[in-house]
């Protein structure tokens, strides 16, 4: 599942994830976009903002984390 996805599912708007993510919402439309990969940091924030794992968010960070989720 992609991030456009997850928001999706989440049912809140970009603008109540952007602020709860502390993100613009320029930012979410280049994450989305794939013309930017989001940090750890603020993946981090996404991830709480939309009540998913880092690695949902970020597959690629798996080995960072291992199997917690």
């Amino acid at each position: 599942m992609n991030i456009t996805e997850h928001i999706s599912a989440n049912g809140l708007s970009r603008e109540a994830i952007c602020e709860q993510a502390e993100i613009s919402r320029t930012f979410l439309s280049l994450i989305e976009s794939g013309a930017r990969r989001p940090g750890l940091q603020t993946v981090g924030k996404l991830a709480k903002a939309l009540g998913v794992s880092i690695c949902d968010l970020r597959p690629d960070l798996v080995s960072l984390f291992g199997d917690a989720q």
